[in-house]
């Protein structure tokens, strides 16, 4: 599995936030986050198309309120993005 390094400070002011919120929802978000992460780099097919751009190889997945996009090269996953799912996706 591969990272853009702006997927990686997303997952860290993510992880900031909850943290502020309560140490032990940040422990348990990055939790979730990591098993979803196996998940996808075991089955890199198993999220939904993203419906913002309708690209085979772009998909999503969700761990609580916050999706994790990502697409799909020669079987690899790459992070592109981790945004909360209030906030419109934008430019990956």
């Amino acid at each position: 599995m591969n990272w853009k390094e702006s997927a990686r400070e997303e997952v860290r002011e993510i992880y900031s936030f909850l943290l502020n919120l309560s140490m032990v929802a940040a422990d348990e978000w990055l939790e979730q986050l990591e098993k979803k992460l196996n998940l996808i780099e075991q089955f890199p097919g198993m999220g939904r198309m993203v419906p913002d751009y309708y690209i085979s190889f772009i998909r999503e997945v969700f761990v609580g309120s916050y999706r994790i996009v990502y697409s799909i090269q020669d079987d690899t996953p790459l992070i592109l993005a981790v945004r909360p799912m209030s906030r419109p996706l934008g430019r990956i």
